[in-house]
C-alpha cells in the first residue's frame, strides 16, 4: 500500500513539475517554441505519460494557460473590499487591480495569447475573463446600490469605465515595452488620479451637472 501511495505521490509531483516548467517555457517562448521532448528531458517521465494525461502538446498548453488564468484571478477573488466609503474602497481595489495587471507574469500571459489567440480563441477569452471581466464584475457588484452615486450608467458600465481608466494606459505601455517597470509610488499616484477623474470628472465645480 505504501508503495502505491509513494508512486501516486511521485507521479503527482512529476505532473506538477511538468506543468510548472511548461508554464515558464510557454510564457517565455510561445507555443511553437516548446517541445514535449524538451519538457521530458527537464523533468523526466515519458511521452506516453504526457499524452495519456494531456492528449499531447495542445492539451498541455490548454491546461497550463487555464491554471495561469486561475492564478491571476484568485487575488481578485480574495480581495475583501467590504462596505467602506467609496474613495478608500476604490483605492484598495485599484491598487490590487493595477498590481496584478502589471505583474511580469500577467504581462507575459497577455503577450502569449496575443500571439496565440487565433489558434486558441477560447483561451484568449479565458484570459479576458480572468482579469478584466472578473475585476469589473467584482467592482460592479460593490457599486450596486452604493449611496451617493447619481442616476445614470449601470453599475456594470461604471465598473468597466473605472477598470479601463485604471489599467488601459499602464498595461498597454508595459506590454509594448514603452516604459520601465512602474514603481509602487507611481502606481499609487495613478490610482489616486484615476479615482479623482472617475468621481469628479474633468469639469470644474457646477459645470459637472451640465455634462
Amino acid at each position: 500500500m505504501q508503495s502505491v501511495t509513494h508512486r501516486t505521490a511521485h507521479g503527482a509531483a512529476r505532473i506538477q513539475a511538468l506543468t510548472d516548467t511548461a508554464a515558464e517555457l510557454f510564457l517565455e517562448r510561445g507555443y511553437e517554441g516548446v517541445s514535449i521532448d524538451e519538457l521530458i528531458g527537464r523533468v523526466g517521465g515519458s511521452r506516453r505519460n504526457v499524452y495519456g494525461r494531456f492528449g499531447g502538446k495542445q492539451g498541455l498548453f490548454i491546461d497550463v494557460v487555464t491554471r495561469l488564468c486561475d492564478d491571476q484571478t484568485q487575488p481578485l477573488r480574495d480581495l475583501d473590499i467590504g462596505e467602506g466609503e467609496i474613495g478608500p474602497t476604490l483605492t484598495i481595489f485599484g491598487k490590487r487591480m493595477l498590481e496584478i495587471v502589471l505583474q511580469p507574469r500577467t504581462l507575459a500571459l497577455h503577450r502569449l495569447m496575443i500571439s496565440e489567440g487565433q489558434r486558441f480563441p477560447d483561451l484568449a477569452q479565458s484570459i479576458l475573463r480572468s482579469g478584466h471581466e472578473t475585476g469589473t464584475a467584482i467592482l460592479a457588484e460593490w457599486l450596486r446600490g452604493r449611496p451617493g452615486l447619481r442616476h445614470g450608467p449601470s453599475p456594470e458600465t461604471r465598473a468597466e469605465q473605472f477598470v479601463l481608466l485604471l489599467t488601459a494606459g499602464p498595461q498597454l505601455r508595459a506590454l509594448t515595452g514603452h516604459t520601465a517597470p512602474v514603481s509602487p509610488d507611481e502606481r499609487a499616484h495613478h490610482v489616486r488620479e484615476t479615482i479623482s477623474t472617475f468621481l469628479h470628472g474633468a469639469l470644474r465645480g457646477d459645470n459637472n451637472q451640465h455634462a
